[in-house]
């Protein structure tokens, strides 16, 4: 996509809050409704406009607006947002407070931003105040520890998220799958060399690769 200051931009909700944003254009702000059943409230701004946003505040970079994922790519590099894999939506988050993994909870971790800190700990206790879920105490633990550390200064983590033994058997399990699949490979070509030592081609015979084209008698018309 080729951005220009005056492109057109869908500018995606996909959160469960209202967000206003006001910009040099229309200064009491756009109002972005929240997103409602996964399905994004979209607004269309100048990239002019976006630019402006995102020079005042971290709305783009810690994923509270989004883009149309076709778009994102040139629009976060026009804007200079790096490390665009560590912007979450609200959906993503959820499923790792949910869902939680070894990777998913170091995504986490690795968020230096209190005020985006400050979005996860919201979500989880809206989960938990729904009353529909049973949060692990794991994960409680890891969002509080990191929240502490963000306000008391510390940038880079000092926790260490261990695998669960269900992590653990799963990668076991990938393991003898793969060495499994790398014996059966070595099987079927000891098969096949076995073939070919018990049926050797007696020396001399051509094969259908290597036997020359015949040449047929030129015929003589006249």
């Amino acid at each position: 996509m080729d951005v220009i200051e005056s492109t057109i931009i869908d500018v995606l909700n996909y959160s469960d809050s209202c967000v206003v944003v006001p910009t040099h254009i229309k200064p009491d702000g756009y109002l972005f409704e929240p997103a409602i059943d996964g399905e994004p409230y979209a607004l269309q701004l100048s990239f002019s406009e976006i630019r402006g946003i995102n020079s005042q505040s971290n709305l783009f970079r810690e994923g509270f607006l989004r883009f149309r994922e076709q778009e994102a790519e040139s629009i976060y590099e026009k804007l200079g947002i790096r490390n665009t894999e560590s912007i979450l939506t609200d959906e993503e988050i959820k499923n790792i407070i949910l869902l939680p993994t070894k990777s998913g909870l170091e995504r986490l971790l690795k968020i230096q931003s209190s005020s985006m800190f400050e979005r996860i700990r919201g979500l989880l206790v809206q989960l938990e105040n729904s009353g529909k879920y049973d949060i692990s105490t794991r994960v409680k633990n890891v969002i509080t520890g990191r929240y502490k550390e963000l306000y008391s200064g510390k940038r880079i983590t000092e926790i260490v998220i261990r695998p669960t033994a269900q992590e653990n058997e799963k990668v076991e399990e990938d393991k003898a799958n793969s060495k499994v699949s790398q014996l059966e490979a070595e099987i079927e070509e000891l098969k096949l060399l076995l073939s070919k030592s018990l049926n050797p081609v007696p020396a001399g015979t051509a094969t259908e690769e290597s036997k020359p084209a015949r040449r047929g008698r030129a015929q003589n018309n006249g």
